[in-house]
């Protein structure tokens, strides 16, 4: 399981990333000097994911990732994650 610390943090890495492009896309379709903070939901967090969780570990990734899988590849993660 995640602490609350590391989710914090990822939540702040993903803000620095995503919020300076996001602010120029809205001034570019807005025509407007400025833009307002966006919403975790304008930065498309949380994205929605898919995981599969151990005792000691486990392995995530987005959905776009996961459709983007070849179909054997879907079959072993989903057989990892104790859906076969």
């Amino acid at each position: 399981m995640t602490d609350d610390g590391t989710l914090k943090a990822a939540h702040a890495e993903i803000r620095r990333e995503r919020v300076p492009s996001w602010k120029q896309k809205y001034m570019k379709e807005h025509d407007v000097p400025f833009a307002p903070e966006p919403t975790d939901e304008d930065l498309n967090w949380p994205e929605p994911m898919v995981s599969v969780t151990w005792e000691h570990s486990y392995i995530t990734m987005t959905l776009d990732a996961y459709d983007k899988l070849k179909a054997k590849d879907k079959k072993l993660f989903n057989k990892l994650g104790g859906m076969y």
